[in-house]
């Protein structure tokens, strides 16, 4: 199977999750994801709404970053941000498991943690970040099959911040 330029693009999930974005950088992070006819748009919570907006119309879908960017907030935060981000036009969720509990081997507040999101997302579907830099190979697998039996739709492997405080 050859792809073009086009069905790539309709693959590629664009990011926008820095801190210190504004109104102006989400305006042209969108203009970027409408322009290329990316899959979707990974922003933080407080900035579904602008890109909601800015992408109506489109076949783009939307997606909050929950949890980020290390998981370490408790689980109802972690519903109380999916819940509103679909409120507010997020298509998608992209959570970050609670790396600590993880590595702790405290597997059923992983799993509670991932199944109260999945849950409450309804439709949409829930990505779990594992944070990989962080996780040795059998933590990896471990969090793999909780978000597997959670009802998770993907894991990715990185919000791509950990490799900043990973430097020695």
């Amino acid at each position: 199977m050859q792809l073009n330029i086009g069905d790539f693009a309709k693959m590629i999930e664009f990011s926008l999750v820095r801190p210190d974005a504004t109104e102006k950088d989400i305006e042209r992070f969108c203009h970027i994801v409408k322009e290329n006819n990316f899959a979707t748009a990974c922003v933080n919570p407080v900035n579904v709404s602008l890109a909601a907006e800015l992408l109506k119309g489109t076949n783009i879908d939307i997606s909050a970053s929950i949890g980020f960017p290390f998981g370490s907030h408790v689980p109802e935060v972690k519903v109380l941000e999916a819940k509103r981000a679909i409120e507010m036009g997020a298509t998608q969720i992209d959570m970050v498991i609670n790396i600590g509990a993880l590595k702790s081997g405290k597997n059923e507040m992983v799993f509670k943690d991932i199944k109260a999101v999945v849950d409450v997302s309804g439709n949409a579907p829930v990505k779990v970040i594992l944070e990989n830099g962080f996780l040795n190979d059998e933590e990896k697998v471990r969090g793999c099959r909780m978000a597997r039996d959670a009802g998770a739709s993907f894991v990715k492997t990185s919000t791509g911040v950990e490799s900043k405080y990973l430097l020695q």
